[in-house]
């Protein structure tokens, strides 16, 4: 059972499985938890702190796993 629920501010984690040198571009960016598909195991996240511009204050999905609480 996930301790992450709607309202919570969480930053994104680095994904080892992601190709390199780039890396994960989503990497430590941080937005406030707008729904939980706890069942699922999926996060849906508004972006208010993001290096990738064109992504700032839009919502994304991400797996629970691929997240930690601030």
């Amino acid at each position: 059972m996930s301790n992450i629920k709607v309202g919570d501010m969480v930053k994104i984690k680095g994904r080892a499985d992601w190709p390199s040198p780039l890396g994960y571009p989503l990497a430590n960016s941080e937005g406030d938890v707008i729904g939980v598909r706890e069942d699922e195991g999926f996060v849906i996240i508004h972006l208010v702190k993001t290096s990738m511009a064109l992504l700032k204050d839009t919502s994304l999905t991400f797996r629970l796993d691929d997240v930690e609480k601030l």
